[in-house]
């Protein structure tokens, strides 16, 4: 006489909530940096060179120096200049912020992004304060767009 043993099955289950909270938290973490990111970003409209050769950088040890008119409507108005996202800031305030950043930082970085509709000259003293504290790394930045944009 033969005896069958039944077998029991088990059920395998995938728990979900690891996964859940990983991606929940992956979420919050680029949507945070998106926005830091985004806050050196002041608006403005970028120089258009013609056959620029320019390509797009990540600089770890880098200040971000935004050049741009007082008022957009008038560009001979006067220029503000703002390190990074802060508060308009003197040339003077941009200089002690560069010391220091130097102290702490010897291959510092700078990012220098002037709006368009500046003279030359303005740029041109943010140019030369960076060149006056010894860094030799310097970047300006431009929009570098196709004749389709329109820019």
């Amino acid at each position: 006489m033969r005896t069958y043993r039944t077998r029991t099955r088990h059920s395998i289950a995938f728990n979900m909530t690891p996964m859940i909270d990983v991606v929940f938290l992956l979420i919050v973490f680029f949507m945070l940096v998106s926005a830091f990111a985004s806050a050196e970003n002041v608006p403005m409209h970028l120089p258009d060179p013609q056959r620029s050769r320019a390509r797009n950088v990540e600089l770890a040890n880098r200040l971000v120096i935004n050049c741009f008119p007082i008022d957009p409507a008038a560009p001979a108005s006067g220029v503000q200049y703002r390190l990074g996202p802060n508060r308009p800031q003197s040339l003077g305030e941009i200089s002690d912020a560069l010391l220091a950043a130097r102290g702490k930082t010897p291959d510092l970085q700078v990012v220098i992004r002037a709006d368009r509709r500046l003279p030359y000259a303005d740029v041109r003293e943010v140019m030369k304060l960076v060149a006056d504290h010894g860094i030799v790394n310097m970047n300006i930045v431009a929009h570098v767009g196709s004749e389709e944009d329109g820019h």
